[in-house]
């Protein structure tokens, strides 16, 4: 017994129940449960003071006892999904705590004052659950690198305890590297502009606001949400990220600048008052783009790529150079997808399909520009809408393999030229002709 270090502990009734350890001296690291027992002992800590590793997650456990606070080595705290209402005063003299996970925990909605003690915490997960009170101080935890579902606030409140976390309070926090910010609708527009810029190890950012309960939203609530996205310029090495929610009309100017010069995955979802998708097309390293739910838009054109009309030099870049992975989905009010100015297709339409697609091969001034060209899955979802894919989309995605197309009522033609698909899976699809010229 002097030698253990590790415990699983089984629940009996509704107590944990744990193995006599009277008279030797334990020197447990690690203490995880196998079945979630309601209570905890106020003798558990007492008796595995050298605890390093704690994980109570998937237990109906209400309360930790104030005990906890003995466990001066704990490293790792994990609660996820038990059914804790708070956390004890004590929880501020783990010195040494580095990971604290409370995702999904349900009846916990308060964070005590004693967190912004938490001098060596890497890690606080917060993800699934809803916190509406929380200590001023979060920049006291300067060595924060992973922190998800940061509860936004607007800083009104002078009280200690606040509704949320002012998005300032983040400007000390330099060694993050995950964050999501939620409860956006909240911010305050504030006039400084680098609460992001300098998180030069900032690799994955979320940005989530929560939808109206009354379904709408005034035009003073919207211009404000504006300018908060606005000012949340991210770094320049940021790789991931994901907008959820969103509801302004317009994404911010930074979107098509080099502040996304390294981003690989984009994630825009919920975005439904936005009419046009963002210039995202000449991202350099884009690898994974993801757009569900974006309703208000009824047509995606050359504003996607990223170019203008007349802009001469786009006609020799190449559009989505290294994106591999594109899905788009529910978006029942899109019709149009095309990548040339919207006068040459219209003017297309009106000879007729053979005409148009003449028209695009030889008078359409952007088709020197490259698209696609390393696709591999293309999945379009719930766009019942959408009558016809673009052209050129077949002439230079050689490299796509799954074409995965459900929802899609009205699409009637699209002609490839040069694709090899692997998977073609078709789901409510109106008519579709000439949609491979080889299945392997």
């Amino acid at each position: 017994m002097s030698k253990l270090r590790r415990v699983t502990a089984v629940s009996k009734k509704d107590m944990l129940v744990l193995p006599r350890v009277d008279k030797v001296d334990v020197k447990v690291r690690t203490f995880l449960t196998v079945k979630g027992p309601q209570r905890i002992e106020d003798t558990l800590f007492k008796r595995f003071l050298l605890l390093r590793v704690l994980v109570l997650n998937y237990s109906l456990v209400q309360s930790i006892p104030h005990s906890i606070g003995k466990l001066i080595h704990l490293r790792l705290l994990n609660l996820d999904y038990t059914s804790i209402s708070c956390l004890p005063k004590s929880i501020g003299s783990l010195k040494n705590l580095q990971v604290l996970s409370l995702r999904w925990c349900n009846g916990l909605h308060t964070l005590p004052l004693a967190m912004t003690l938490l001098c060596s915490l890497r890690c606080l997960d917060l993800f699934g659950t809803e916190i509406n009170q929380v200590p001023k101080g979060i920049g006291k935890l300067k060595f924060l690198t992973d922190l998800r579902d940061y509860p936004v606030g607007d800083g009104s409140d002078n009280a200690v305890l606040q509704d949320g976390w002012k998005l300032e309070e983040l400007s000390s926090l330099s060694q993050m590297r995950y964050l999501c910010l939620v409860n956006l609708e909240r911010a305050a527009h504030s006039s400084r502009n680098a609460v992001l810029t300098d998180k030069r190890h900032l690799r994955k950012l979320t940005l989530e606001w929560t939808e109206s309960r009354e379904g709408s939203y005034s035009e003073e609530d919207v211009g404000n949400t504006e300018k908060v996205f606005e000012q949340l310029i991210p770094p320049h090495n940021l790789e991931i990220l994901c907008i959820v929610q969103f509801f302004g009309q317009q994404y911010p100017t930074w979107f098509c600048t080099t502040c996304l010069s390294s981003l690989m995955s984009l994630i825009l979802k919920g975005v439904q008052s936005c009419v046009h998708l963002p210039p995202i097309g000449q991202l350099p390293n884009l690898k994974y783009l993801k757009i569900d739910g974006a309703y208000a838009v009824t047509e995606v054109g050359p504003e996607f790529v990223g170019c203008k009309k007349g802009d001469l030099v786009c006609n020799e870049l190449v559009a989505f150079p290294k994106l591999e992975w594109l899905t788009i989905k529910d978006m029942p009010n899109w019709e149009e997808w095309y990548f040339f100015d919207n006068e040459e297709v219209t003017a297309a339409d009106e000879l007729g399909e053979d005409g148009a697609a003449d028209i695009r091969k030889e008078d359409a001034p952007s088709a020197r520009m490259r698209l696609l060209p390393c696709l591999v899955k293309l999945f379009l979802h719930g766009c019942p809408k959408l009558r016809d894919l673009p052209q050129q989309l077949g002439k230079d995605t050689a490299c796509l393999k799954e074409l995965n197309l459900r929802g899609l009522n009205n699409l009637k033609l699209w002609r490839t030229a040069q694709c090899s698909l692997r998977s073609l899976l078709l789901g409510i699809v109106k008519a579709l002709r000439g949609s491979a010229t080889s299945l392997k």
